[in-house]
């Protein structure tokens, strides 16, 4: 199969955070090369960082063009001059750069990028808020200056994001890499959950940062400690398991929730552990997701539990609400009333309904999350003249009874 010298160019906002924008990345990656179209890819890195070192792993080191940089404005700085001597015709997906300390950096790249005439698109993967005033007028003047192309990952995260990039291009759902989310595989029991499970207890994943409460995207981890209360009041034996990274100094945020679950009596129910890349292994000991996240852009952890046919209990409100509307809003529940959201747990593990909601659940992320589907419409938009064979949707393995 020919195709036509012109590489989409992804210019990452972040370089050492390990989330669903680089996961989402990764599988990009993976669908160019099933398609067999990666020499139109070009995906610029920092290097020495944890995004090249993901990307390496995955055998991806082939589509990543490195810079070294002492920081992340610096690479963004030496990405841009390097942009500019590329091709004017190679489109430029600028991939979640909202970061304020990178705003400069935008807007001093806004003019030659605008005058050279290259296509420029915009990612947002999250709701780029601020609240800081002048955090929010430099985004607007950063669009102002680029008028990129914008896409974005839910139309939650577009009700907040308009407002300064004006319109939005397309809402694409963020792909899920079904050869490891399905049903239709066995795996050992993780090392770190044995002990957990031989005490006989129900396992709650939670799959999140562990931030500092009161953010923007507040993860509201601090909500589970009283969950955990009632389940224990309730008579029921769930322990709550949240994997994550703690960036706060001497993992402070970690040593808060713990010190918090041992004032609430439910120390012995709570569990935080490190964060993994094979999440699925744990997904297969899990009884439930649990996401009370109330402003969580998408909700990655939610589509890769259905589509392992775990079911979620989730935040009425964000890009969780949004997912779980679509096939099983009795699953979303006011992360604020802590009693509601226990009784919903054991309501939902229970309830002889949910391999029928799974099953919904799993046909609505097999046509919405699809990684081929995702590069489809991505080369669309980008208008990338690349001929595509036809797509097929996968089948996920039936939903475990």
């Amino acid at each position: 199969m020919s195709h036509p010298a012109v590489k989409l160019i992804i210019l990452p906002g972040s370089t050492d955070t390990l989330g669903g924008t680089l996961v989402t990345l990764s599988l990009l990656i993976k669908g160019f090369k099933q398609l067999g179209v990666q020499n139109c890819l070009s995906v610029l890195c920092r290097a020495d960082s944890l995004m090249e070192s993901y990307l390496r792993d995955l055998g991806h080191g082939d589509c990543l063009h490195v810079f070294p940089a002492e920081n992340e404005v610096e690479f963004m700085r030496r990405a841009f001059q390097w942009v500019g001597t590329q091709p004017k015709h190679y489109p430029l997906m600028i991939d979640n750069c909202v970061a304020r300390h990178l705003l400069p950096v935008l807007i001093t790249s806004a003019p030659s990028l605008r005058l050279s005439g290259r296509p420029v698109y915009f990612f947002l993967h999250d709701l780029a808020l601020s609240h800081n005033p002048v955090g929010y007028l430099l985004r607007k003047l950063a669009f102002f200056l680029l008028s990129p192309v914008t896409l974005c990952n839910s139309y939650f995260t577009a009700s907040h994001v308009q407002k300064f990039v004006g319109k939005l291009a397309a809402i694409l759902y963020q792909p899920v890499d079904f050869e490891r989310f399905h049903t239709q595989v066995f795996y050992p029991v993780p090392t770190n959950l044995e002990p957990i499970l031989q005490t006989g207890a129900r396992v709650l994943i939670t799959l999140s940062r562990i931030n500092q409460p009161g953010i923007v995207n507040d993860k509201n981890l601090r909500s589970l400690i009283p969950v955990l209360t009632h389940l224990k009041a309730l008579g029921h034996n769930y322990h709550s398991v949240i994997l994550g990274e703690d960036s706060s100094p001497g993992n402070y945020n970690t040593q808060a929730l713990l010190d918090s679950a041992e004032d609430a009596g439910v120390a012995d129910r709570l569990t935080v552990l490190p964060p993994v890349i094979d999440v699925e292994t744990y997904f297969h000991y899990a009884t439930a997701l649990v996401t009370l996240a109330p402003r969580e852009p998408f909700g990655r952890t939610v589509v890769e539990a259905i589509a392992c046919g775990v079911p979620v209990v989730g935040s009425n409100s964000g890009g969780v609400a949004e997912i779980l509307n679509h096939f099983a809003p009795e699953w979303t529940v006011n992360p604020a009333d802590f009693k509601s959201v226990a009784e919903t747990i054991v309501h939902v593990v229970n309830d002889p309904q949910t391999p029928a909601r799974l099953a919904a659940g799993q046909q609505w992320v097999t046509k919405e999350c699809d990684v081929l589907d995702y590069v489809y419409k991505m080369t669309d938009i980008t208008h990338l003249p690349i001929s595509l064979p036809p797509h097929q949707e996968p089948i996920l393995g039936e939903v475990a009874g």
